[in-house]
């Protein structure tokens, strides 16, 4: 795909962040001066990451560079707080969407450890019983949900499968299936052709507003297709090349995935597990 293509979307979705000068923002600045989350006020945190991760990925985009990369790994990591301490709240004092979900399950078996993979997975399953109990539709069965849940298996040995399955009734679409059943293809040009169809839906439902036909309705689920580099990480994972990648969007990640620096900052790292340590979690 062509960069310019996805400079237009980009564009479109974080225009606010093109001047955006942190010394003007007081909100952001008082967020960061402290990140600690508790029960009554991670309703904050669930405004604060959309523009976090703005504030990080549109710099990154036009200058690619660890510090913002590691800023959009925190970002991630900010939600994953958010959706952690609303699966753990009895009172439920906002409604966590699973709408995105799905992009946060697949950040997080990207960036995080087996710790917060196991957390994130369990945090999946009560929000799919909630959403049923609610009698709301279980969306994306056919491809990022069950992605996420697949991959998990995958780097977890299937350990809870049998908990997810009875949630996941369709099977995943013909171009996510092909994608999972050739990403650790050596033929190189094979497994090209196929990101490269990924990206193209991709880009289509981005521009598609309706969220139930859409698994991409946020901007950072739109630009940033977790999806595609969930995939490629795997890949590299399993000691497989990724330089070939040289799509013009795909490649610039590439070299990130590849470094495996996917540490948060310390303050968020102080953050979530100052967190742990509330919910008592080991």
């Amino acid at each position: 795909m062509k960069k310019k293509v996805f400079d237009r979307l980009v564009e479109k979705e974080l225009k606010k962040f093109k001047n955006y000068v942190l010394d003007d923002d007081e909100f952001m600045i008082e967020f960061l001066s402290n990140m600690s989350i508790d029960f009554d006020n991670y309703i904050t945190h669930d405004t604060v990451f959309g523009d976090y991760f703005g504030m990080h990925f549109y710099p990154f985009w036009h200058n690619p560079n660890q510090e913002d990369f590691t800023g959009i790994i925190d970002s991630f990591m900010l939600e994953y707080m958010v959706c952690t301490m609303y699966t753990h709240d009895p009172e439920k004092k906002f409604r966590y969407m699973l709408v995105g979900a799905s992009s946060l399950f697949l950040g997080i078996l990207m960036f995080g450890e087996e710790k917060e993979r196991d957390i994130m997975f369990h945090s999946m399953i009560n929000l799919i019983k909630e959403y049923i109990a609610m009698e709301y539709s279980v969306n994306y069965q056919d491809t990022t949900l069950q992605e996420a849940f697949l991959l998990y298996d995958i780097y977890t040995g299937g350990k809870n499968h049998d908990l997810w399955t009875p949630y996941v009734t369709k099977p995943l679409s013909t171009l996510y299936q092909d994608c999972m059943d050739n990403i650790l293809s050596d033929d190189e040009e094979k497994v090209k052709t196929l990101l490269s169809d990924m990206l193209e839906y991709h880009v289509k439902q981005s521009n598609n507003d309706n969220f139930v036909r859409s698994e991409f309705t946020y901007p950072s689920q739109r630009v940033f297709p977790l999806e595609i580099l969930a995939l490629i990480h795997y890949r590299h994972t399993q000691g497989k090349l990724i330089d070939f990648i040289d799509d013009q969007i795909l490649s610039v990640f590439v070299p990130y995935i590849k470094a495996n620096d996917f540490r948060p900052s310390p303050a968020v790292e102080k953050a979530r597990n100052d967190m742990y340590v509330l919910l008592g979690i080991k």
